[in-house]
């Protein structure tokens, strides 16, 4: 949400950066997505302080360099789709300590906009650095299975456990599968109490 008056932008808004830096606001809004599109002139919300605020073109081409930066690193990434997980030694190697802070967080499961926001940083460092270390070898954008598997918290996916469900629910008794309570059956004649 970008705050505007008398011509100026005074603050930005924007779920996808921890920090109320607007810059890094901007930046945010303009990788990500915008849903809908409103202006709200009421004062029924409380405003940002007042402070002088920046000119939209300085904003606007402050946005543009950091978009430019980020498309002529070696491996741009998308801030909120691509998923990064640390590759097998990154964590021994001769890191700064911010580089190892995100070797640490980077278990595949997380975007560069997951990590800024567990690390308390802005976006736009957080992305440059992230697409950094993915050149560097460090990091890698992680597959499908390590993104959305619960491998993670050590359980299974759940499409080889519906499969077994499935082969087990068929009225075989085989030990260690539960009683099936069938339409029209007490639950004691089943074996279910």
């Amino acid at each position: 949400m970008f705050h505007l008056r008398g011509g100026m932008v005074v603050a930005v808004e924007s779920p996808g950066s921890p920090v109320a830096v607007m810059q890094d606001g901007a930046f945010a809004v303009a990788v990500g997505e915008v849903e809908r599109c409103f202006v709200d002139e009421s004062t029924d919300w409380p405003l940002p302080p007042v402070h002088a605020g920046v000119a939209s073109n300085s904003l606007l081409s402050g946005t543009a360099r950091r978009l430019d930066v980020l498309a002529s690193l070696p491996f741009p990434l998308s801030p909120y789709r691509d998923r990064v997980v640390a590759v097998p030694g990154a964590e021994s190697a001769a890191l700064t300590a911010r580089r190892r802070e995100i070797v640490a967080h980077a278990t595949g499961r997380r975007t560069a906009r997951d990590l800024a926001f567990v690390l308390g940083r802005g976006l736009y460092p957080v992305t440059v650095e992230i697409s950094l270390m993915l050149g560097g070898g460090l990091l890698e954008i992680a597959p499908p299975g390590t993104s959305f598997g619960f491998s993670n918290w050590g359980l299974t996916s759940l499409r080889p456990r519906a499969a077994a469900t499935r082969t087990a629910g068929r009225g075989s008794d085989q030990a260690g599968s539960l009683p099936v309570r069938r339409r029209g059956e007490s639950g004691r004649r089943s074996g279910i109490v």
